[in-house]
């Protein structure tokens, strides 16, 4: 009986998928927020991937509200976080 239960249950430790939203951008690919880390992850279209650090989930709203993706980047973005390349 406990099996028929566990089908039901959500699994414990197994690692949640991750799912990035596609940007229609020329320099951005897709992006997505961890909003416990406070991490913004952007894959970008040569292939990669960075993340910026300790980014607030109003920064990160205002980023996917912008007109053009590229240029609320490269004001907003780009040079105010943290960040590093994902290897």
């Amino acid at each position: 009986m406990r099996s028929l239960f566990r089908q039901f249950l959500p699994r414990q430790n197994q690692p949640q998928e991750i799912t990035y939203k596609e940007l229609d951008s020329k320099l951005i690919k897709a992006a997505r927020y961890d909003l416990d880390a406070g991490h913004l992850y952007i894959r970008f279209h040569d292939g990669r991937e960075v993340v910026y650090c300790r980014v607030t989930p109003y920064a990160y709203n205002a980023f996917l509200n912008a007109d053009s993706f590229s240029d609320h980047f490269h004001s907003f973005i780009s040079q105010r976080y943290l960040n590093y390349q994902v290897m």
